[in-house]
């Protein structure tokens, strides 16, 4: 028995990190009901609208942060070819490698600790603002508000931790650790709500994350982070000549994703109000853990994606992403049936929720949207660990085509129109995405082989002096 659970785990292709991944996302599809559960009893329906407002608002940290964490980790990747961990949690390895993943780390902490201070200022003040302006009676928000914006802040300025630690292939540990981090800051969302908290119950379940967060990597990787305190002695990377020439277009990229994932829920919120945003918002954000969890099948491949492309490993690269591509299409459809499945049944134990979750149309435009969505994802995960960004262009495409369709249709149908925009926006963009990837992927493979037998011919024809260039 227990060999054949070995086997099946072994085909569905879930190793520590794929567990870990799912682990946290299941752990939210369990508590996600218990959380709605509680949102249904103890809070009205105009402060559910604004739980999911808060929440597109704060993403437009990605203006901000603009992607850096995906470059971070496709660099980091690339260098930790090299090296390894130390019992003591350091890294260790080629000299070369070490300094250039330093350098990197440096960059990084540094960017980001600007981006959260201009996080703080923009999307703080503006927030105010927004809901100032759409300001409904009787929800007293500015505290809650200020709270999360200030707590998110902080996450932003500890980001790049998270990111090494991936690209230096610790995903599984990241994985396990960020199960722990949900199952503790639900329970603290849930107390909060009992207690009363109303409002206030998600900022006090992420401020208990980031003090969790903060904790465990002083204790855990307090070793490793001590590294990039150090000044890099035999190489560094170049933000001008490696880094931005790729981190630009994730930038674009990035920024239009607002455009795609996180704007629906403030325009539902605007034209619609706040308990149709809500209805909306818990629909879309069900569809899109069901697609997290899915993804993370090729997600956790990251890191050895860039290895893979480091070493030249072409086929085991092209047998990695096929599998990993299969898996995520087959559980994102079994996880969407099943969703669609349990709505009605749902009904039964919680009476609230299908009238708090949006109509059966919504959801059937957004679970169609998601399956494109989640195919991309697969083939931008591929082509990007070459430290490029051939998707940039799509992905501006798709930001204005959604929210060109997404306006006039809202105003006309509702959120049911929302959902329509959304849906026809991804599907026009598959098909270019499509043969981006079928002749970038090739051409970036020449360019590679190009460079690396053009270096071993510098070497051999380059005498050694024992030195570090």
């Amino acid at each position: 028995m227990l060999q054949r659970l070995h086997q099946f785990r072994r085909w569905a292709g879930v190793d520590r990190a794929v567990f870990f991944s799912n682990a946290a996302q299941l752990l939210r599809l369990v508590t996600g009901p218990i959380t709605m559960a509680l949102v249904l009893k103890f809070l009205t329906p105009e402060i559910q609208g604004y739980f999911y407002a808060f929440a597109g608002v704060v993403a437009m940290q990605v203006f901000l942060e603009m992607g850096f964490s995906q470059n971070i980790l496709q660099f980091a990747s690339h260098e930790f070819a090299k090296l390894h961990f130390t019992p003591e949690q350091t890294v260790a390895g080629d000299p070369v490698a070490k300094s250039r993943l330093i350098s990197l780390g440096r960059l990084a902490f540094g960017y980001y600790a600007v981006a959260a201070g201009l996080f703080l200022l923009a999307v703080g003040v503006g927030g105010h603002i927004f809901f100032t302006v759409a300001h409904h009676p009787g929800v007293h928000w500015q505290g809650a508000w200020w709270m999360i914006a200030v707590t998110a802040a902080l996450a932003l300025a500890i980001n790049p931790a998270w990111s090494l630690l991936n690209g230096c292939n610790q995903i599984a540990v990241v994985a396990k650790f960020n199960f722990w981090a949900a199952l503790a800051s639900f329970t603290v969302n849930a107390l909060a709500l009992i207690s009363g908290a109303g409002i206030y119950a998600s900022a006090l379940g992420a401020a208990f994350s980031l003090l969790f967060s903060i904790g465990y990597l002083l204790w855990r990787w307090r070793h490793f982070l001590g590294q990039f305190l150090e000044r890099p002695q035999h190489g560094e990377v170049s933000w001008a000549k490696e880094i931005w020439p790729f981190q630009w277009r994730i930038a674009v990229s990035w920024m239009s994703g607002y455009f795609v994932f996180d704007i629906i829920n403030p325009i539902a919120f605007y034209f619609c109000g706040p308990v149709a945003a809500g209805q909306l918002g818990m629909s879309f954000q069900l569809i899109r853990m069901i697609s997290n969890v899915a993804l993370t099948w090729i997600y956790t491949k990251a890191p050895k994606f860039g290895m893979l492309i480091a070493a030249r490993s072409w086929k085991e690269l092209d047998a990695l992403w096929r599998r990993s591509t299969v898996q995520v299409f087959v559980f994102y459809l079994l996880g969407y049936a099943a969703f669609l499945i349990a709505i009605p049944y749902a009904g039964y134990f919680f009476p609230k929720l299908p009238a708090r979750l949006a109509p059966f149309a919504v959801n059937a435009w957004l679970g169609g949207a998601m399956v494109i969505q989640v195919l991309v994802g697969c083939m931008a995960m591929e082509l990007r660990a070459h430290k490029r960004e051939p998707y940039m262009w799509v992905s501006v495409a798709t930001a204005v085509l959604s929210v060109a369709f997404i306006l006039p249709l809202v105003r006309s149908a509702g959120i049911i129109g929302e959902a329509m925009g959304y849906a026809l926006a991804i599907w026009v963009v598959f098909i270019p995405a499509c043969v981006i990837y079928r002749t970038k992927r090739l051409e970036y493979r020449r360019t590679a082989d190009d460079l690396q037998m053009k270096f071993s011919s510098t070497l051999v024809s380059k005498p050694s002096t024992g030195e570090f260039s």
